[in-house]
C-alpha cells in the first residue's frame, strides 16, 4: 500500500463540500438490516473525511472508521477528535471474524472488487449482519447545464464516462452466494449551493482532478454554464440516492438466495 492515496490532495474540498446524506437513509438502513443503529457496531470503510461516520454517530452506533488515505483519516479524527480510525481496504480487513453488526460503505463500494470485499464483509459480520452499500449521484439527465457538464467530462477527463456507476450493484452481490436478502431502496433530494462551493464540490472529484493542465479551463467554462442556468449564483443540484443492503443468514447455517426486492421511498 502506498504512503499517499490519490485522495490526499482532495481532503479540503472533500470536507468542504461533499453533501451528506438524507435522514430518510438512516431509517430505510435500519428497517432493511432489521435492528437500529444505536448500540450497533459498524465498520464504516471508505470513511473519507468523515461524512456518513459522523451521521452514524449521530444515531447512537459505535463505529470504527477505515479507510486507505491518510490524509482523509488524518481530516476524520481533527472533525471527531477521540474516534480511533484505521488505515486498510475493503479487500483485507484487518479485524477478526464476526465481530460486526454492519459493514458500511458510504459513496466507496464501486472502487472495489465485489467478490473480494463481499467475502471479508461477511467474515467480519456476526449471524444476521449486513452489508450497506450507498451512494448519492446527482439526477441530471433532464437538465441542460448537467447535459454540458457531462459532455465537457467526457472529452477532458481520460476514460470518464457519466454511467461509470451504473451496475447491477444488488444483483453483483447475490451472485456471490454469501447473503440470504438483497434489496435496493432509492429516494430523491437536492440542495442549494452558491457557486463557489459548488466548485469545491467539483475539485473534490477524482475524475474532475483527472481532467490535469485543464482542470482551470473545465472550471472557468463550468462557471459560465452555471451562471446562465443559475444568474443569482445559487447552485440547485438534485440528487439520487441509492441504498443497496444484503443480509447475513441470522442462524449462520449457510444461505439461501431470496428473489429480488426494490422498493422506492423517499429519503
Amino acid at each position: 500500500m502506498s504512503a499517499r492515496s490519490l485522495f490526499d490532495p482532495l481532503v479540503a474540498a472533500y470536507d468542504a463540500a461533499r453533501p451528506s446524506y438524507p435522514r430518510r437513509l438512516f431509517v430505510d438502513l435500519e428497517w432493511l438490516a432489521g435492528r437500529k443503529l444505536a448500540g450497533a457496531d459498524i465498520i464504516e470503510v471508505g470513511a473519507g473525511t468523515g461524512i456518513a461516520t459522523r451521521q452514524l454517530l449521530a444515531r447512537g452506533a459505535r463505529v470504527i472508521p477505515v479507510d486507505h488515505s491518510p490524509g482523509m483519516l488524518g481530516r476524520l479524527c481533527e472533525r471527531t477528535p477521540g474516534l480511533g480510525a484505521v488505515r486498510a481496504d475493503g479487500e483485507a480487513l484487518p479485524f477478526a471474524d464476526a465481530v460486526a453488526d454492519l459493514v458500511c460503505y458510504a459513496q466507496a463500494w464501486h472502487w472495489v472488487q465485489v467478490p473480494v470485499a463481499a467475502a471479508e464483509a461477511a467474515r467480519v459480520l456476526r449471524p444476521g449482519g449486513a452489508l450497506a452499500v450507498w451512494w448519492n449521484d446527482v439526477d441530471g439527465a433532464d437538465l441542460g447545464w448537467w447535459e454540458r457538464q457531462q459532455q465537457r467530462l467526457e472529452a477532458m477527463s481520460p476514460g470518464y464516462r457519466r454511467d461509470h456507476r451504473l451496475r447491477p450493484w444488488a444483483d453483483e452481490l447475490r451472485w456471490t452466494g454469501l447473503f440470504a436478502e438483497v434489496v435496493t431502496v432509492s429516494g430523491r433530494w437536492s440542495r442549494t449551493l452558491v457557486l463557489e462551493a459548488y466548485e469545491l464540490w467539483l475539485r473534490s472529484k477524482s475524475y474532475v482532478q483527472a481532467t490535469g493542465d485543464r482542470l482551470e479551463d473545465f472550471l472557468a467554462a463550468e462557471r459560465r454554464s452555471l451562471l446562465k442556468a443559475f444568474p443569482d449564483g445559487m447552485i440547485t443540484e438534485p440528487f439520487h440516492t441509492v441504498l443497496v443492503v444484503a443480509r447475513m443468514d441470522p442462524l449462520g447455517e449457510g444461505v439461501v438466495i431470496a428473489p429480488p426486492v426494490a422498493t422506492l421511498r423517499d429519503p
